[in-house]
């Protein structure tokens, strides 16, 4: 073939061995010249590439999305909790990595509402609120225990002065 009057082949029954064993000017009764047959490329045009209709090959699934998350409902009392919760924990947040990050927000929340949940009882449990805000503040690596115990009195002192202002904010 001269190069000038280049001519291009497409593939009518491709054989299961592919182009490896074929020479790029051969033709042989498997390839037929394009100008023959039109829409041999007008078909190929509209297909994907590199996509071809075997009976043995298996096309690979397509990815379902993951359904997200929903975040939980906050109202005004998760949200103050929360922000007493996060009080001073900037620099030990920071330190942990990506994911042990995502563990301890999602806890932290988890944590928050479960003391909404408590806050909104009759009666005020201040050693159950201790107890949560400890078990999620000993997620942090490497801090003191005793520490830890301090934090989380402070935390709980402060849930409380909050629970009793809401209180008197209801009553007249």
């Amino acid at each position: 073939m001269d190069p000038n009057q280049m001519e291009q082949i497409t593939p009518a029954n491709e054989p299961e061995g592919g182009l490896e064993n074929k020479t790029a000017g051969a033709q042989t009764p498997e390839f037929e010249v394009a100008k023959e047959r039109p829409e041999a490329v007008a078909m190929q045009e509209t297909r994907p590439a590199m996509v071809k209709e075997q009976p043995g090959l298996i096309m690979p699934a397509k990815r379902k999305k993951k359904p997200a998350i929903p975040a939980p409902a906050r109202d005004a009392i998760t949200i103050k909790v929360e922000k007493i919760l996060a009080d001073g924990l900037q620099d030990s947040y920071e330190k942990l990595s990506p994911i042990a990050r995502q563990e301890f927000k999602l806890k932290g929340e988890i944590t928050a509402t479960k003391i909404r949940d408590l806050l909104n009882e009759t009666k005020i449990k201040a050693k159950k609120i201790f107890r949560l805000i400890l078990e999620w503040l000993s997620l942090l690596p490497g801090i003191n225990r005793f520490f830890l115990e301090q934090e989380a009195k402070i935390k709980t002192d402060k849930i409380i002065e909050l629970k009793k202002r809401n209180e008197e904010k209801i009553l007249p």
